[in-house]
């Protein structure tokens, strides 16, 4: 799956972008998901044969249906196993080898960054790529997407990555499959990636590109892990689309949700998807009104926000209506407010863009999941 890339990126990256697809792999590598994959010695990490050819180490899992190892051999070890760390594990001793997965085992001793992993009676499937090192960075002071690295990926590296709350931005391939305390989620736009790292404030550098069959963005509090990595993206924090204001994306969400006032119908089927959409609404309206209404107005919306949060716990058709109510008397009191704020131009191609702003409602988990 290629990364949905802004147009004007797009241009500059299929120009700039490796070409290890096309060309040889040095000293025998086989070239396959668009790296040079090598056997290590016995005990070497994947780091220091990469290095030993001239490459980086890029990584990449392969999974279990196609296994890179026999490839590499030419031939069936006796014994496959099952999967164990981050990179495959060949035994040249027993003839045997596991495949490799997203996730390690515990006691496997996969941890931190994958290309520094070795066993003493492991060759490792190692995936590399051209240029030893990152490009240089891009003018980081230049409007998005030109402030955006090619060819640049930001490892975790074992202390770059930050761990939040990323399920307003995706709902999928998060770190153990638990989005609320992650540093990566799957992203179908660059632009996603980019907004979720400006919105989240522990986050100061954000990195996207394939990973793992999908489009992932991985958030970081530090570039310290810069590598070279043919098709990856990487850029600060301050390099984002331009953000949109809150008490446009509260009202926005408000509008989107009128066919829902009267409780679930033809128009409103899907309860589980207006509540996130409520969700996102009143979060923003929270950020809007801070410090700008008085305390009995905020006490008001605390309240639907507590209310619509234990209403998501446990939906049922006969609340839905008392709930829907309650938050759209908050949000008329407020609408005229809301509709005098200037009003941002938006380009309804942004793929970036949550699902409200496009006049839709929010997936059930997320507010950029994609929805029939």
């Amino acid at each position: 799956m290629a990364p949905a890339l802004p147009t004007k990126l797009a241009l500059v990256l299929a120009a700039s972008s490796s070409v290890l697809s096309d060309a040889a792999c040095p000293a025998g590598g086989l070239n396959l998901h668009g790296r040079c994959w090598f056997l290590s010695d016995a005990g070497a990490s994947c780091k220091t044969t990469c290095q030993a050819k001239g490459l980086s180490f890029q990584h990449h899992v392969v999974g279990e249906a196609d296994p890179m190892v026999p490839k590499l051999l030419g031939r069936q070890p006796s014994t496959r196993q099952f999967p164990w760390a981050r990179l495959e594990c060949y035994v040249p001793g027993s003839d045997r080898f596991h495949t490799s997965k997203a996730v390690p085992d515990g006691n496997s001793e996969d941890r931190g960054d994958p290309g520094d992993w070795a066993v003493s009676v492991c060759q490792l499937s190692c995936p590399c790529s051209e240029g030893a090192s990152a490009p240089p960075p891009a003018n980081a002071g230049a409007p998005y997407p030109e402030c955006v690295e090619q060819g640049s990926v930001l490892r975790h590296a074992g202390s770059h990555a930050i761990f939040v709350d990323v399920s307003s931005f995706g709902s999928t391939g998060c770190w153990q499959s638990d989005c609320k305390h992650s540093d990566k989620f799957n992203a179908d736009d660059v632009g996603i990636c980019a907004r979720a790292c400006a919105q989240i404030d522990e986050c100061l550098w954000w990195t996207f590109g394939a990973q793992e069959d999908a489009n992932k963005c991985f958030l970081r509090k530090s570039d310290g892990g810069r590598e070279g990595a043919g098709g990856w993206l990487s850029a600060a924090k301050t390099c984002a689309p331009p953000a949109l204001p809150d008490y446009f994306l509260a009202l926005t969400a408000a509008n989107v949700l009128l066919p829902c006032d009267a409780g679930k119908s033809e128009a409103c089927p899907d309860m589980a998807r207006a509540v996130t959409t409520w969700k996102f609404a009143i979060k923003h309206l929270k950020k809007a009104t801070a410090g700008k209404v008085d305390p009995n107005t905020i006490a008001f919306i605390n309240q639907i926000s507590d209310d619509t949060d234990a209403f998501a716990a446990q939906m049922s058709e006969d609340n839905f209506p008392v709930v829907v109510g309650n938050n759209r008397q908050v949000f008329y009191a407020l609408q005229s407010w809301m509709d005098n704020q200037p009003k941002p131009s938006i380009d309804l191609n942004d793929a970036s863009l949550p699902n409200p702003v496009r006049g839709a409602l929010c997936g059930v988990s997320s507010c950029h999941d994609k929805v029939a």
